[in-house]
């Protein structure tokens, strides 16, 4: 067995690169090691065709919490982002949403399909704005024990308790909703108009498998309302380079106070002795001493997998097999020659349309025909793109007049119906996307050149997401805060001592937030002289 290090982070994703920039940071001598021959994990930029580069799979930045930017030093090492503008709706009845923030355009776009949901607009984002403004709070705190905690538990239970004593009773009574009710119970009662609600479920549902008349399922909604970039609370960024600038800045932050990371390392068991994790054997069969080991691997793989079963608690292990991971989403980027145009926006320019976050969705129908489709096994008839141009604000990602189509496409199952592979139905998965896509971009399917595509089964086996879950984990009520991914596993440490979770299995959850990896590291750095 090697020497001895301070901590082993298993996952050079973004928050095993946060966790390991923290300890080292410390003075900790810490070693990273990546299955992959890259750093980054699912944040990670890529050439999917010849001279075009994109994020594989995470593709904005909004939830990066500013004190990791900042006490991580990551624009030091390269990280930078571009804002983008606003948000852009194409519905199947050839009309469009275009919100660019500016108010008085705002409202009259609204007003082409109500004359009241701009104002139920308003009233829903101050009610998220106070929501997130809660749920941000807590994000880089650590959640208090059920049972069994101490002082800082009691504090963190008054801590929330006085946020939301500061609410009115009637705010309250919403906050509470945004946990429990079912989003679309949420958008019926707001909004009159079938493209508002299609604008909301589009979020509400994006990265997370779940039904709009399922209860709970308004919480991805609040979860992806709380970003903040440059001090713009809400605001959508693209990294300047795509998503791997954050992972490369990461690494490089790491790296420069000291740490090691090491590609190709796949690790294959956590070695425990005495019921204390103490190093990791990798498949190769070297085995690797630390006195702390950090997973930024999802909770079923580290538990079931890098651990075992025969070593965790009964109870413990019962509650990761249970512990629910779906995720739906097909990810694809399209090279292409020119710029798509949109039916409902003509123009062959760059206009605010190609800058904005965009949806093409048939109608908000669409969301609960194809999340059943999925249920069944099968793919989606008409597939709800949530996609981004990254080349109409970053064109240094492709050829000089050339660009970029990033979709996330939903609802898509993780098994498909009659034993039926992904390897075989892939190509006509990005069929009926890029045939979705053409009935609001004519001219898309001329301009493309080529395209990489994920399915929830790839998502698995590149990126080591079970079950092609981008969250880690469901965000719903009994998976969240206290209760994530496992009451004994949800202040970091876990039932085996001297392991910790480090990943968005972890609190806070998913998105690309760092907050899991640095509460992770806080966590380690307070038990240091105890462990």
């Amino acid at each position: 067995m090697t020497e001895a290090w301070d901590a082993i982070v298993i996952g050079a994703g973004h928050n095993g690169l946060a966790a390991a920039g923290y300890l080292a940071k410390a003075g900790r001598r810490v070693l990273v090691l990546e299955r992959r021959e890259v750093v980054g994990g699912a944040v990670l930029t890529e050439e999917f065709h010849p001279g075009f580069r994109n994020s594989a799979a995470a593709y904005v930045v909004s939830l990066l919490r500013p004190e990791v930017i900042r006490e991580l030093e990551l624009k030091k090492h390269g990280f930078e982002t571009m804002r983008m503008g606003g948000s852009f709706g194409a519905f199947g009845d050839g009309r469009s949403l275009l919100l660019s923030g500016d108010e008085a355009a705002d409202r009259a776009e609204v007003a082409r399909f109500s004359n009241r949901d701009w104002d139920a607009m308003g009233r829903l984002g101050a009610l998220l704005r106070k929501a997130g403004d809660l749920v941000r709070a807590e994000m880089l705190v650590e959640p208090p024990r059920l049972s069994g905690g101490g002082f800082a538990d009691l504090l963190g239970g008054w801590r929330l308790g006085r946020g939301l004593k500061g609410l009115s009773p009637e705010e309250r009574h919403r906050f509470l909703q945004l946990f429990l009710t079912p989003v679309g119970t949420i958008l019926e009662k707001y909004f009159d108009s079938d493209a508002v609600k299609t604008m909301y479920a589009a979020t509400a549902t994006a990265g997370a498998f779940v039904a709009l008349d399922e209860p709970g399922s308004a919480i991805n909604l609040l979860h992806l309302g709380i970003g903040e970039v440059e001090g713009e609370r809400g605001a959508w960024h693209l990294p300047k380079g795509g998503m791997g600038t954050v992972t490369q800045a990461m690494a490089k932050a790491a790296q420069s106070f000291g740490a090691e990371i090491r590609v190709k390392a796949p690790v294959a068991t956590v070695l425990i002795e005495n019921g204390r994790a103490i190093g990791v054997t990798l498949e190769t069969g070297e085995a690797i001493r630390a006195k702390v080991l950090l997973s930024n691997a999802d909770p079923k793989r580290t538990f079931l997998g890098l651990v075992g079963e025969a070593r965790l608690p009964e109870a413990f292990a019962a509650g990761i097999r249970s512990y629910r991971m779906a995720s739906g989403s097909f990810r694809v980027n399209f090279a292409l020659s020119g710029v798509p145009e949109f039916a409902s926006r003509p123009g062959a320019g760059i206009g605010p349309q190609h800058k904005a976050f965009i949806r093409m969705v048939r109608d908000y129908a669409a969301y609960d025909e194809a999340f059943r489709a999925a249920k069944r096994g099968e793919l989606p008839a008409d597939p709800i793109l949530d996609a981004v141009i990254p080349t109409a604000t970053d064109p240094s990602l492709a050829p000089e007049g050339c660009h970029i189509l990033s979709i996330l496409a939903q609802h898509y199952p993780y098994e498909l119906a009659n034993g039926r592979t992904w390897d075989s139905a892939r190509a006509e998965a990005v069929e009926g996307i890029l045939a979705t896509a053409e009935r609001y971009i004519p001219n898309l399917r001329k301009l493309v050149l080529g395209w990489r595509a994920y399915s929830p089964a790839d998502l698995e086996r590149v990126f080591g997401l079970t079950g092609g879950d981008v969250y880690h984990g469901q965000l719903d009520p009994g998976q969240i805060f206290s209760l994530r991914p496992h009451p004994d596993a949800a202040q970091y440490r876990t039932p085996i001592k001297a392991l910790y979770l480090c990943g968005a299995g972890a609190h806070p959850g998913g998105g690309v937030s760092g907050a899991p990896g640095r509460n992770a590291a806080m966590r380690v750095l307070k038990d240091w002289r105890r462990l």
